[in-house]
Formats: structure tokens, C-alpha cells, sequence
């Protein structure tokens, strides 16, 4: 080969090497530009706030609220955090002063103050303080508050139960230090109470017995006064005939009275008296007969005019 031709293959080498270098440093150049501005622009969403963290200089931004757009340098972290209506939803064990294990599910909602979001932050980085502060309140102010009940207090008062849980709950969530002033328009749903299957199965045998009881007071009670209601049916009509009897044997007397009265002083009296009462019966006993034949031997003939027969 020839020093002309070595020469030449040489130079050829190093344009293709510095060629293709200069192709890696145009794609990276490009590749930065493009990328560089995107790491330093974030997107704020509605309901959300981002706070800056600068690892170097150890500072937290104050909280830029959404919708809008921050800029910040490529080392800086951006933390997003949302701060409209959030809720936490658990389901405590609870015991009560019988040492009944009880399943209590709650739900709390929220919205963070945006002015303590930072503070927020500071004591919680990873932002865990569902998990960290609000269970922990909840476990422990419910627990405290269901051992002073038995489990069928728990029941019978449920709204007393409910009420001062709720109370507590709330002045502990918005008392706790690392998140006071934090925690806005608090809400606290008990949203049930759970038993054991075995106590659930024997309050419910409990209340249809109570149940069967009440009817069977209700069905005694039912007897008692128609039975009573009988009685005094039965008296005042034992009543009526009994002042029915004086009235009729009032207007007898009186009857025979007149009879007596009008016969004169014949000394018969005591047969005219026998024969009205005899006749009387008579009437009673046969009050559709119109015709009456006495024979001499006292025994009468009753002849219905009514008859079918001529």
C-alpha cells in the first residue's frame, strides 16, 4: 500500500468517526431540548395542589393549586397532592364491657386546608396520614368509647353510640397535633355495627320471643274483656228479665186487682184470682188460639181459627 493511499483510508476513518459523533451529540442536543423543558414544566390538575421539594437546598414550596402549570428545575421533586373531598372507610373490631367482639364500619370524609397542606407534608412525606393518624384515632377513640357499653346497650342505644363516637372521633381528628387545622368540613357516617353470627341468631330468637309474648298478652287481653264484655251482657240481661218478671207480675197484681174489684166482695176471690192467671198461662203458651172451650172436668179445648182445615 502506498503512503498516498494509507493516507487516504485514514482521513476517510476519521471523518466517518467524527460524522457519527457528531450524529450522537446532535440526537443527544435534540433529545435535551426536548426533554429538558418537559421536566421542568408541571401540570396542576383541578382538585390538586404540587408541592416542590428541592433535595439540594432542603426546601418545601408553598402549594400551587390547580388547574395550572409550574415550572421547576430537573433535581426538584414534584408532589402531588390532592386536596378536594376525600374520604377513609375501615372497619374497626371493637369489644364491649360483656367482651363481645364487635365490627364497627365507619367512613370519614374531608378536604384539606390549602394553607396547611405544606405543613402537611413536612410532618407527613410520603403522605400516608390516612393510615398513620386517622385509623390510629379511629381504632383507638372507638374502643375506648364501646368498652362502657354492653353489647345489647349497643343495640338498644344505638344513636347514644353512634353520637358520642362521633363527637369524639371528630374533636380527636381535628385536635391531633401533626394534623390540626389541616382536616376541613369533617364528617363522620357509623355506617354499622356487626355481631357475631351466634349473638345475632340469639338476639333474634330473643326478639320473637318478646314478640310471641306480646301477642299472647295482646290474645289474653282480647279474652279477658270479651269475656268480661259476655259477663256483663249476661247480667244485664238476667236484669232486664228480672225487672221484666216485677213489671209483669206488677201489672198481674193490679190486674187481678181490678178483677176483684169489679166482681165485688163474692168470697171467691181466691178462685177468680187462679182462673186469670190460669188463663193468662193460656195465653202465653197458646198465643195464636181464638177459641177457648173449658169441658166440666177443667180441662180445656184449644180450637186454632187459623186452621188450613175447613
Amino acid at each position: 500500500m502506498s503512503k498516498e493511499d494509507y493516507t487516504s483510508d485514514s482521513f476517510r476513518s476519521s471523518w466517518t468517526l467524527a460524522r457519527t459523533g457528531l450524529i450522537v451529540l446532535f440526537v443527544v442536543l435534540l433529545l435535551f431540548a426536548v426533554i429538558f423543558p418537559l421536566m421542568m414544566l408541571v401540570k396542576v390538575d383541578v382538585g390538586h395542589a404540587v408541592v416542590l421539594v428541592d433535595p439540594v437546598s432542603q426546601s418545601i414550596g408553598d402549594p400551587i393549586l390547580g388547574p395550572a402549570f409550574a415550572v421547576k428545575a430537573p433535581w426538584v421533586s414534584a408532589v402531588d397532592i390532592y386536596y378536594a373531598t376525600d374520604s377513609y372507610e375501615t372497619t374497626v373490631p371493637c369489644f364491649s364491657s360483656d367482651q363481645l367482639e364487635m365490627q364497627i364500619e365507619v367512613l370519614v370524609r374531608w378536604a384539606l386546608n390549602t394553607d396547611k397542606i405544606r405543613n402537611l407534608y413536612s410532618n407527613y412525606p410520603n403522605m400516608n396520614y390516612k393510615e398513620t393518624a386517622i385509623e390510629s384515632i379511629l381504632e383507638e377513640t372507638m374502643r375506648l368509647i364501646t368498652k362502657d357499653y354492653t353489647a345489647l346497650e349497643t343495640i338498644e342505644f344505638r344513636g347514644v353510640v353512634r353520637n358520642e363516637i362521633e363527637a369524639t372521633v371528630l374533636e380527636e381528628l381535628q385536635t391531633e397535633s401533626s394534623l390540626a387545622g389541616t382536616l376541613m368540613h369533617l364528617e363522620f357516617d357509623l355506617k354499622n355495627i356487626g355481631y357475631p353470627e351466634k349473638y345475632t341468631s340469639a338476639i333474634e330468637d330473643k326478639l320473637v320471643a318478646e314478640q310471641q309474648k306480646i301477642q299472647a298478652d295482646f290474645e289474653r287481653e282480647k279474652i279477658l274483656i270479651i269475656a268480661n264484655a259476655t259477663a256483663q251482657e249476661i247480667v244485664i240481661k238476667a236484669l232486664g228479665e228480672a225487672e221484666a218478671k216485677i213489671i209483669e207480675a206488677n201489672a198481674t197484681r193490679e190486674a187481678i186487682e181490678l178483677v176483684l174489684k169489679s166482681v165485688g166482695q163474692s168470697g171467691n176471690e181466691t178462685r177468680i184470682a187462679e182462673l186469670y192467671l190460669w188463663v193468662q198461662t193460656l195465653q202465653r203458651i197458646a198465643p195464636d188460639i181464638e177459641i177457648l172451650i173449658i169441658g166440666t172436668d177443667g180441662i180445656p179445648v184449644l180450637i186454632p181459627t187459623n186452621s188450613a182445615n175447613p
